[in-house]
């Protein structure tokens, strides 16, 4: 069993969990799913915040070293350097440490969902395997499929599929809980199995048009308060991060298409998440607000390291 399975197991119980606590609801266990993940993930978030308070506060104290060494680039560069290092700002602080939590969860959350009958129903190898064969007959390509991605449209397709399995020795018991758990994947009456057909119009393009519209107003919002952080930086990137705009919800789109709209619905409800959580943190610590608590701060500090020196010398 490979580490990225146990992954995919781990997460499996924890939507098997919100599964059974939601009344075998697999839509609301979802949503829920993706609370808790965001949640997991808001300890990363919050370095990076603060972060961005810092460079708000020392970004008339940038401008003034670029109107100063503006022309000297070398100089300007150390001058830079040393003003991070008073200020104590890192520009690459929390870089790649979010990313190394954040692919971990995000492999775990899209096995779990893409993989119900292994990590939240917990069928077994030998029924998935007479489920596979008896799909083999329906399901094109089926057998061609990655073991991540034939599991949905097994499920998506069990009501024909149903006799061939039983007639192979498929347990009924497993078989009824496969129904239920299939009748509970459907959102305003269509199944989150499926996957969306950029050829074929229909109710399931409402889960890839949600995805890049959320994916945009993340975008926007993030776009919109790292101009007020550092409209100077805003400006000069203002091509490249208009590209990422872009770019972003189109791929977003794309992907939805490629891939079960179960996948393609946590991928909606994650970025509404990201963008509350984005205007929370952005609240919470706002860059002046922060800066303002710094300043004074740091008057406090001063007036006491002030006070020390003055109590030592009259010691002496």
């Amino acid at each position: 069993m490979s580490i990225l399975n146990y992954l995919y197991s781990a997460f499996g119980y924890v939507l098997e969990f919100f599964y059974k606590l939601f009344g075998s609801n697999y839509v609301l266990a979802i949503v829920e799913f993706t609370v808790v993940v965001r949640l997991l993930l808001l300890p990363t978030s919050i370095p990076q915040q603060k972060n961005q308070a810092k460079q708000f506060r020392i970004q008339p104290k940038m401008q003034k070293l670029q109107e100063k060494f503006g022309r000297d680039r070398q100089r300007l560069q150390q001058e830079q350097q040393d003003l991070y290092t008073r200020e104590g700002f890192n520009p690459m602080a929390a870089g790649c440490g979010p990313m190394l939590v954040t692919l971990p969860l995000l492999w775990g959350v899209y096995g779990a969902i893409t993989r119900p009958l292994s990590c939240v129903l917990h069928i077994g190898t030998k029924n998935l395997e007479i489920l596979k064969q008896a799909g083999e007959k329906v399901i094109s390509g089926l057998g061609k499929r990655q073991s991540v991605l034939f599991e949905l449209p097994l499920v998506n397709e069990i009501g024909k599929i149903k006799d061939s399995a039983l007639a192979l020795g498929m347990d009924t018991n497993v078989m009824n809980a496969i129904e239920k758990f299939a009748d509970s994947f459907q959102l305003f009456g269509m199944s989150l199995c499926s996957t969306p057909s950029i050829k074929r119009f229909d109710l399931l393009w409402l889960i890839p048009i949600l995805s890049g519209v959320t994916s945009l107003l993340t975008s926007l919002y993030s776009t919109m308060v790292q101009k007020k952080i550092n409209p100077v930086a805003a400006k000069a990137n203002a091509m490249s991060t208009g590209c990422m705009m872009a770019f972003m919800p189109l791929f977003s789109v794309y992907i939805c298409f490629t891939l079960p709209a179960g996948v393609g619905f946590y991928w909606v409800c994650s970025n509404i998440m990201s963008l509350v959580q984005t205007m929370l943190l952005s609240n919470l610590y706002s860059p002046p607000k922060v800066a303002a608590k710094n300043m004074i701060l740091d008057t406090i500090n001063r007036y006491a390291r002030e006070k020390n020196i003055k109590e030592n010398t009259k010691v002496k």
